[in-house]
């Protein structure tokens, strides 16, 4: 048998070793997938500080404790829990991605009010300016809650470029205020990243910093067991002569993520479905009322 390395800061090196445990780990080798990308070569785009040294101090022996332990999240919606197979993972990243106006931050406050039910601190990186405490509000009291308590739970940050939505991460480590939280909502994760390298030419600079990013968050929220949900645009691609609405950020973004929502509005109805061979095409009819998602 391969020899199990001793630390998770060590797989990147480590890994060619460690893939051979991945049949007998499942859980385990898909939360740490991330971990064994190299650092992209735009690193410098990016801004965000880099992960304290006591965040990579995990044993293969806690990390594998860890998964086996995750919970799991509800969105609020019992037809979207049966969706995604319970809830919103804890440790993992999720994207919900669609065309405007078809519910994705409604579906991110949603998920703030229902990690509040659960004694939760939430963070809301707020990169387009749509966080609406007002909506928070009228969720949890049609919920039967306490709305004052669940608006005191979120930590909402207007991030209007990538080094503020960057420096976020370091504030979760340093700011006692935020640190606890075990929900981050990134609300959308690209839109910044695709005002400030605009255009084909800086694609390469785009994906590398967007990969950076995304990479730390992911290292984070395992380390921390933190629900993260990521809120995503649609672009139109042409393949094979047919147009489509695909999200943006493709495969950098999908390298990090465990499911991806896909939300479309057809006929004045919202359908979710999760983007993934296995899913079959199986998608779900939402209705949207006072309480959110139901």
């Amino acid at each position: 048998m391969a020899r199990i390395p001793a630390r998770i800061s060590s797989l990147p090196q480590e890994w060619p070793r460690f893939a051979s445990l991945s049949g007998q780990y499942p859980k385990l080798a898909k939360a740490l997938i991330a971990l064994r990308a190299p650092r992209p070569p735009h690193v410098a785009t990016d801004k965000g500080s880099p992960l304290p040294n006591s965040m990579t101090s995990l044993t293969f022996g806690q990390a594998l404790e860890t998964a086996r332990n995750l919970k799991k999240l509800s969105t609020g919606s019992t037809g979207l829990d049966g969706l995604i197979g319970g809830g919103y993972d804890e440790g993992k990243i999720v994207e919900v991605f669609g065309a405007s106006n078809t519910g994705k931050t409604q579906l991110a406050i949603q998920a703030t009010v229902m990690a509040a039910s659960k004694g939760w601190k939430s963070v809301y990186v707020d990169t387009e300016s749509t966080f609406r405490p007002e909506r928070l509000v009228q969720m949890a009291e049609s919920r039967g809650m306490d709305a004052k308590a669940a608006l005191e739970s979120v930590f909402s940050v207007r991030a209007r470029d990538v080094e503020a939505q960057s420096h976020v991460l370091r504030r979760m480590a340093d700011d006692p205020r935020v640190s606890p939280a075990k929900l981050v909502v990134i609300d959308t994760v690209t839109k910044n990243f695709s005002l400030e390298f605009p255009g084909r030419e800086k694609t390469g600079r785009r994906q590398g910093a967007l990969g950076s990013y995304l990479n730390r968050i992911a290292i984070d929220a395992y380390l921390h067991r933190r629900v993260v949900l990521l809120t995503n645009r649609v672009a139109s691609v042409t393949r094979n002569g047919i147009s489509q609405d695909v999200n943006v950020g493709g495969l950098t973004v999908g390298r990090f993520i465990s499911k991806s929502i896909r939300l479309v509005k057809e006929e004045g109805f919202v359908y979710a479905n999760v983007e993934s061979p296995s899913n079959g095409g199986q998608r779900i009819k939402c209705r949207l009322s006072e309480k959110g998602f139901e």
